[in-house]
């Protein structure tokens, strides 16, 4: 297992980038959101509403599934969605992107940076796709853009 390597507050990618992927101008044209780079940050873990990042992510539970599906760590769940998602949808403030992979669907959740133009990783987890369609039936997310 390669280990994580960190840029101050910033996870890297394992080619040593802060940035994970990106919403590119042409996807944020047309879902009206704002176009940038994604990138997660070490975050916190303290059991509350606030919590975000990859110590977010990594709790013991969750990190436990991600193992059973194959990824290592938070990076390699995020590197692996944020360079291959298929769907975003919204969450109100919140942007969801997706990559299924037959029943299962890796789903990362962002929230535009304030003061710069990028986005930051709030979590990220793996579920059935059956829940997707769910929360979209419930009307909880709406689909904003699929990949063509």
């Amino acid at each position: 297992m390669e280990k994580v390597k960190h840029d101050g507050e910033y996870v890297l990618t394992k080619n040593g980038s802060r940035d994970f992927g990106e919403i590119t101008q042409d996807i944020a044209q047309h879902i009206k959101r704002q176009a940038g780079k994604i990138r997660l940050r070490i975050g916190q873990q303290n059991d509350n509403a606030g919590d975000y990042g990859e110590k977010h992510i990594e709790r013991p539970e969750r990190l436990a599934q991600l193992k059973q599906m194959g990824f290592d760590n938070a990076r390699d769940l995020i590197e692996f969605t944020c360079s291959n998602f298929n769907e975003i949808y919204s969450t109100g403030k919140r942007l969801m992107l997706t990559k299924s992979d037959g029943g299962h669907t890796c789903v990362i959740e962002l929230k535009p940076c304030e003061n710069e133009d990028f986005y930051d990783v709030i979590t990220g987890l793996i579920c059935r796709k059956k829940s997707i369609d769910n929360k979209v039936a419930k009307q909880k997310i709406r689909l904003l853009w699929r990949k063509p």
